[in-house]
């Protein structure tokens, strides 16, 4: 064998070695990167324990029944704060409590729709959108907004401040123009459910139509029942002078109103009875001292005093006074003398029409019989 080939012998040997070296080193790190990668990894007992590999590991052994009965009582609390979880997890959020209706408003004369919004909601804003929906609503539209801090309901307008998560609107439904009808009723709650949608809220509790209607119109009925005016005339044969007629009503304590008439007012600014012209046109102090007029009229609105048998006598009294000041009669509507038979029938009629609205639960001259009975 001459030198070459022991050479090539010679590194094909080498090659050999530094093969099975190489795979040796790898299989070593291999392991080590499974040991760093699972330190706590547990033995096999049965390639470890001989000829006792068919006993379990600690079978022998003293168990500490405590930890065994903590460990349970640890499982079993984990499991039920699990199930509690899950509840809490599935339940809806809790909705607070529907505020009642303010005591001002009453569900006989007033259909109340409360919304309720998640976030609160800025008074200007809702006042400026519901502006919009409602324009063509003509009667009476009252807005409220809860307070939270005092738990109470606040009337807003468009000056109102604030933000609130209930609202609540109350539109009535019988008034001296006439009782809501059905295309009212359906604007309103339709406007009502337009403006939850714009605000991303709830309208809660929206009425039957049927039953609103129906007790709606069962109220007008009544209303028409004992909606009472006792009127009382001074007639003259020569015209009375406007400027004559405003100072006898001002020594009376009467006063010129924005409609045209003298009111007679209680303590609390409430309007008892008033003195109008008669004949046209209204009185104005402007044109007062120009005003001539033959008739004169007191007006006694029964629905809306208190104690209108008192009123109706204060009138009779003034009625008589005017008349010997202008040198006039006091006649009914039909230009008939009042004697006591007709005052007598009178004040049976104004005591008749009280007790009916006491009984109804509507006392003459409250804040209910106000609004009713307002123009």
């Amino acid at each position: 064998m001459d030198t070459l080939q022991i050479a090539l012998i010679g590194i094909i040997v080498a090659i050999v070695a530094g093969i099975v070296a190489y795979n040796k080193w790898q299989e070593s790190w291999h392991r080590y990167r499974a040991n760093r990668a699972f330190p706590n990894a547990q033995r096999d007992p049965l390639l470890e324990r001989g000829d006792d590999s068919n006993i379990p590991s600690g079978a022998n052994e003293p168990v500490d029944e405590g930890q065994g009965m903590e460990r349970a009582d640890i499982d079993e609390q984990e499991t039920a704060q699990g199930r509690r979880n899950q509840q809490a997890y599935h339940q809806p959020p809790r909705q607070r409590a529907r505020p009642p209706l303010p005591d001002r408003l009453d569900p006989r004369i007033d259909c109340c729709i409360r919304i309720e919004a998640v976030e609160p909601i800025e008074v200007p804003r809702f006042w400026a959108v519901q502006a919009e929906v409602f324009e063509d609503i003509l009667r009476p539209l009252r807005w409220y907004a809860f307070d939270d801090r005092d738990n109470q309901w606040r009337r807003i307008n468009g000056n109102a401040v604030g933000a609130h998560h209930w609202f609540l609107a109350a539109l009535q439904l019988v008034d001296r123009a006439g009782v809501i009808t059905e295309g009212e009723f359906l604007r309103y709650t339709r406007g009502v459910q337009r403006l939850a949608d714009q605000f991303r809220s709830v309208p809660a509790g929206i009425p039957s139509r049927a039953e609103i209607l129906e007790n709606a119109k069962a109220l007008d009925n009544f209303c028409a029942e004992v909606d009472v005016q006792i009127a009382i005339n001074v007639v003259t044969m020569q015209p009375m002078m406007g400027s004559h007629i405003f100072t006898l009503a001002e020594t009376e304590g009467l006063r010129l109103e924005g409609d045209g008439s003298f009111h007679a007012r209680a303590a609390d600014s409430r309007t008892l009875y008033i003195l109008s012209n008669g004949e046209a046109p209204l009185f104005e102090r402007s044109t007062m001292a120009a005003i001539r007029t033959r008739r004169l009229s007191l007006v006694l609105d029964l629905p809306r005093v208190i104690d209108a048998a008192s009123e109706f006598e204060e009138m009779m009294r003034f009625a008589g006074h005017l008349a010997k000041k202008v040198g006039g009669d006091v006649v009914d509507d039909n230009g008939r003398p009042f004697g006591a038979e007709s005052i007598e029938a009178i004040r049976s009629r104004i005591r008749h029409y009280q007790t009916r609205m006491s009984e109804e639960g509507i006392p003459p001259g409250g804040s209910l019989a106000r609004r009713l009975f307002s123009a």
